[in-house]
């Protein structure tokens, strides 16, 4: 088998009926595995998957084990040569596969290879990054990245400053979609199951850059992504969730002071636009969403504050 691609499912039916389709005719000539992970949906996604992708090999799970848990039990099970992440809520572009197979397949230096990722009106969206640091935290605290996009210093995280239309290395790619190869995974190991959704793709790509492992971003292959078919009806808890999980990659891959710095300058930042939207949304006529802003930037600044929940201490409790 070529190409064993895992996607993990969550109450996102139509989705990734869209998904499997766009696999089926855009494989081309390439041999694909495709494996479902279904983590507990309510929707009809497992039958559906059997009654119209029999082909699938479908795991289904009795509870929701996270993105990280449900793509490490596709991946144990696949035969591929390549491996490749894939969202549910994203549709393949012909010869997006067989491009991102035969770039890895011909540069053994390459751990982890990903498209052009856009959006339903073909929109880019940015998918591959700088590492996470205490000074590009600092810079979206203090909004600079918005303001000066085109500065290499600024639009650092984001790359903004880039065009997105070559090849080329860069640190860490999203978990929409990546191709990885099969001696990388085994050698750096499964995604890091302690994240439950988001910041897997951030902690796996570091691994393999800290072994020795190129990660590319290839605009030659494309991947059309809903973006967030299983949590668009909960932003709040999205934007909770990222946060617990940038607070955890801090601290598991910098040490315990990373990490208590950057929930200081997440706190510092949260309260200052809590600040704001408290005082000045009542002027602008009390409308829903900034209500549910300065509540969320506070429940982000609660959270950053419980020392309790970082990195080192969690895995001292953790049983052994």
């Amino acid at each position: 088998m070529a190409l064993s691609t895992g996607i993990v499912s969550y109450n996102c039916r139509e989705l990734l009926g869209s998904c499997l389709e766009s696999i089926q005719e855009h494989s081309g000539r390439l041999a694909v595995e495709v494996i479902v992970t279904d983590n507990a949906s309510t929707d009809g996604t497992v039958t559906m998957v059997r009654d119209r992708f029999p082909e699938v090999r479908l795991i289904a799970s009795r509870e929701n084990l996270g993105f990280a848990a449900g793509t490490n039990r596709a991946m144990a099970a696949a035969s591929g040569d390549v491996l490749m992440m894939l969202n549910p809520d994203t549709e393949v572009r012909p010869g997006a596969l067989e491009h991102l197979t035969s770039f890895l397949r011909e540069r053994p230096e390459a751990g982890a290879a990903g498209p052009r990722i856009e959006g339903p009106d073909g929109r880019l969206q940015l998918t591959c990054h700088t590492f996470p640091t205490l000074w590009l935290t600092l810079v979206a605290q203090l909004g600079l990245h918005r303001a000066f996009p085109g500065s290499r210093a600024f639009g650092a995280y984001d790359m903004t400053w880039w065009a997105h239309d070559r090849p080329r290395r860069v640190d860490w790619l999203s978990g929409a979609g990546i191709a990885l190869r099969r001696e990388a995974w085994e050698r750096v190991g499964p995604l890091d199951e302690g994240y439950f959704m988001y910041s897997e793709d951030v902690d796996w790509c570091y691994r393999l850059f800290k072994a020795g492992y190129e990660r590319w971003y290839l605009p030659g292959a494309t991947i059309m992504h809903h973006e967030a078919g299983s949590w668009a009806d909960a932003p709040e808890e999205r934007i909770i969730a990222a946060h617990r999980a940038n607070f955890r990659f801090f601290g598991k891959s910098y040490g315990l002071p990373h990490e208590v710095l950057v929930r200081l300058l997440i706190c510092w930042g949260a309260l200052v636009r809590g600040s704001f939207w408290t005082i000045f949304g009542p002027v602008l006529g009390e409308q829903s969403e900034l209500v549910s802003s300065y509540r969320t930037h506070f429940r982000v600044a609660e959270l950053a504050m419980r020392m309790d929940e970082t990195w080192r201490r969690t895995e001292d409790a953790a049983p052994r």
